[in-house]
């Protein structure tokens, strides 16, 4: 009999490449093989004589601000994802070199013990598989993640069941490869993620690293609780109380996580479909020069003109004329510098979260979008406000009502645009040295609103 593609719109239609019409013609056949193998091997910490009883085990304590993280689901971020293309890998040689930074990141083979990370050198499963297609994609697609990453449910990782960190190894036919790095963001967030792949690429590349660092600094610049009731008084002028709707939500929270992550990984919620625009170097030049007022300063960050030009963009194609053109642009921001960290701190709770608000959006020019954005700035995403949102975060996480004031906080209903950019993941490609796999060519993470810095340049945004 014959089969109608709905793709091509044809009758029998043997040269259509279309996935309907290959899943119809290959009904009731056995699919088709494309792993040649897999093997899973357990990576200790350079040394290390074997997993230590977590009753032994040295523990390190995690803020609860760092903890909340362990709420979410897998879509959010709890248990998230940096995929790398490789133009070839050694497994062998990035086990090794792994092995050797886990000596300094010990926390990173350890598991989760209540509220704190028992050095247990239980070790990260390091996952290889040798795929029988001809070559890894030139762009990894999120919906790929699902069988490029190894992830855990965050439910049973903070109850110390799973591993805080996993790695997995696609090659393929022609030598190129996928490597991509799972990590428990109550443990790693963006920036350390990447300080903790850069320590590992060092190391494959045959130089000296150093001991992780988990700063004594984290633990002092949590307010007091007289410093929190200013801060409370700051923020929404009273003190800061817990509320049966935050309450009642997140037990829903909790009892919806499961289910849902279980859809994520079934591929189903479209988390991992988000729409990604490319943006070249010469694009986001042409931006900013179009963005940059003639008033005010006479310069905006390349951010800020491309905050501006998506603003801009989205709101004349989405909002009617008669809106107010509300807009809101939210940013995660690293708060290391601001809080006086190390940037190589090993944190995962460095991201705060800060936003800026304009009106009449669809009144104003591309350089005025910028220009007032450059300007707020100056203020409301300044290293002061940072600071004093990390400090007001942490410290209400530390009393049970971290949950109460991000959602507090949220802008909810009282915008007709809000943009939000993850500046978490603007990082340097690994090189792993030549050996080993050579530097990254291509950078994918389902961490968020995200930003990220391609190989080849330029800038990709991925639009929730």
């Amino acid at each position: 009999f014959e089969v109608v593609c709905s793709h091509c719109l044809t009758m029998a239609a043997s040269t259509c490449s279309s996935p309907c019409f290959e899943a119809l013609c290959n009904f009731g056949r056995s699919p088709r093989k494309t792993i040649a193998s897999t093997s899973t091997e357990v990576i200790r910490p350079a040394g290390s004589a074997g997993s230590v009883p977590r009753a032994e085990a040295q523990l390190v304590q995690l803020l609860q601000y760092e903890m909340m993280f362990t709420k979410a689901p897998l879509a959010h971020s709890s248990f998230a994802a940096l995929a790398f293309r490789l133009s070839k890998a050694s497994p062998s040689l990035l086990k090794a070199s792994l092995s050797a930074v886990l000596a300094n990141h010990p926390a990173c083979a350890g598991r989760l013990l209540g509220s704190a990370v028992a050095l247990t050198g239980d070790g990260v499963p390091f996952t290889v598989v040798e795929s029988l297609e001809s070559s890894a994609p030139e762009v990894i697609q999120e919906i790929d993640l699902l069988r490029f990453a190894d992830f855990r449910r965050p439910t049973r990782v903070v109850k110390g069941l799973e591993p805080l960190l996993t790695m997995k190894l696609t090659s393929f036919l022609d030598g190129s490869a996928v490597l991509v790095m799972c990590h428990c963001h109550a443990l790693l967030d963006g920036t350390s993620a990447f300080a903790f792949l850069g320590d590992w690429a060092r190391s494959a590349r045959g130089e000296k690293t150093v001991a992780s660092r988990r700063t004594s600094a984290l633990l002092q610049a949590l307010p007091d609780e007289g410093q929190l009731y200013d801060l409370s008084q700051e923020k929404f002028g009273r003190p800061l109380a817990g509320s049966w709707t935050y309450s009642a939500l997140k037990v829903a929270f909790d009892l919806v996580c499961p289910l849902y992550d279980r859809l994520f990984l079934a591929g189903v919620t479209g988390d991992l479909s988000r729409p990604r625009v490319y943006f070249s170097d010469t694009e986001l030049a042409r931006i900013k020069a179009a963005a940059t007022p003639s008033a005010g300063d006479g310069w905006v960050s390349t951010q800020e003109a491309l905050t501006a030009y998506i603003l801009l963009t989205i709101g004349k194609a989405t909002l009617p004329s008669t809106s107010r053109g509300r807009a809101i642009a939210a940013f995660a921001l690293d708060a290391r510098k601001a809080l006086g960290f190390h940037l190589d701190d090993i944190i995962g709770s460095g991201v705060v979260g800060l936003k800026v608000c304009l009106s009449g959006l669809l009144q104003m020019s591309l350089p005025e979008v910028a220009g007032a954005l450059h300007e707020l700035a100056k203020t409301d995403l300044s290293q002061e406000a940072v600071r004093c949102q990390w400090r007001f975060t942490a410290g209400a996480a530390c009393i049970g009502l971290g949950f109460d004031v991000m959602l507090e906080m949220m802008p909810w209903c009282n915008y007709d645009i809000c943009l939000i950019l993850n500046n978490q993941s603007k990082r340097e490609l690994p090189d792993f040295g030549e050996a080993s796999g050579g530097v990254a060519e291509s950078v994918l993470t389902n961490a968020g609103p995200t930003l990220v810095l391609p190989a080849r340049g330029g800038v990709e945004v991925f639009l929730d």
